[in-house]
């Protein structure tokens, strides 16, 4: 449910090493297993939040076969955050297969369940919230909107074809649509008895994740591009992809059209006809930085060359 490679804070209860990762512990762990064990349903708590856990682990684990480090696992009341190191949105096959290894653990464990409900022994009430919270997890998550892992594949799909600024841009609108949508049925719903507060709560908490990942799209590309460096110093070689532009087109507008799969060459077409210069994205960003985001290409090849 909650985003599988955010940052976040160190928790009031402090960190440890576990395995050479840090293990972070929100105290509000304690409260809440406490309160809900007041009330008396302690054990729907405990099957929630194991099954956000296992969630939760499996980004983790699919991210580490993609090459991105675990750096932190931070621990709420609501699940558990595995904080990556690297933009794993540089790379949208990465983005995509990680955020879909949440919402099919869920599935497994869910069928999981319901085999022990068909030829187990176990305690039914307890198995058949199990499958059903897991289900809901699965379904939830696959909402295409921020934060949710639905949002991130959506995000992923667009960004092959838009780059990945331009594909934050389109799935954050979507997001906020969503967001508000199911504010205002949740809000209905709630008005006329048939659900409680809980919808319109995701509703907004669907609309203010995704301004807060609005707010990222900015440095989208220019991770996206920063990204693709070091992937390039690592690996030794990228796939290419050439764009043909006119010399009178601003940098920034060609750094938008960079996608996240392909390293991009920039051939710029004189007036004749004849190309004139090539630059790669990074020398468009590095365009960027010297001349600003209104500099043509041609003032960037001309720059280059000095």
């Amino acid at each position: 449910m909650r985003r599988a490679w955010a940052s976040k804070a160190p928790g009031i209860a402090g960190i440890v090493r576990v395995f050479g990762v840090e293990l972070d512990v929100d105290p509000l762990v304690i409260v809440f297993a406490a309160l809900y064990a007041l009330a008396g349903s302690l054990w729907q708590w405990a099957i929630v939040f194991a099954s956000l856990m296992v969630h939760e682990a499996s980004h983790a684990m699919a991210a580490t076969g993609f090459g991105y480090a675990v750096a932190r696992i931070s621990i709420t009341p609501i699940g558990a955050v595995a904080s990556l190191e690297g933009e794993i949105q540089s790379r949208p096959e990465a983005e995509a297969a990680v955020a879909m290894a949440g919402p099919m653990t869920s599935l497994i464990l869910a069928s999981l369940g319901y085999l022990l409900l068909l030829y187990g022994n176990a305690d039914r009430e307890k198995v058949e919230f199990f499958v059903g919270a897991n289900i809901a997890l699965a379904i939830f998550n696959l909402i295409p909107a921020f934060p949710l892992d639905g949002g991130r594949v959506l995000r992923a799909l667009m960004a092959e074809e838009l780059g990945v600024a331009s594909a934050t841009r389109k799935a954050v609108a979507l997001s906020r649509v969503i967001g508000i949508t199911i504010t205002v049925l949740g809000a209905a719903g709630f008005a006329a008895r048939y659900f409680n507060l809980l919808m319109p709560a995701l509703g907004l908490f669907i609309w203010i994740a995704a301004g807060r990942e609005s707010q990222s799209a900015a440095y989208a590309g220019l991770k996206s591009v920063m990204g693709k460096r070091a992937s390039l110093r690592a690996r030794g070689s990228l796939p290419a992809r050439l764009l043909v532009a006119a010399p009178d087109v601003t940098a920034c507008d060609l750094l938008r059209k960079v996608t996240s799969s392909d390293f991009t060459i920039v051939s710029v077409i004189g007036a004749g006809g004849g190309e004139i210069g090539r630059l790669s994205e990074l020398e468009l960003l590095e365009g960027i930085s010297l001349l600003g985001p209104d500099a043509a290409v041609r003032e960037v090849l001309a720059g280059r060359k000095d």
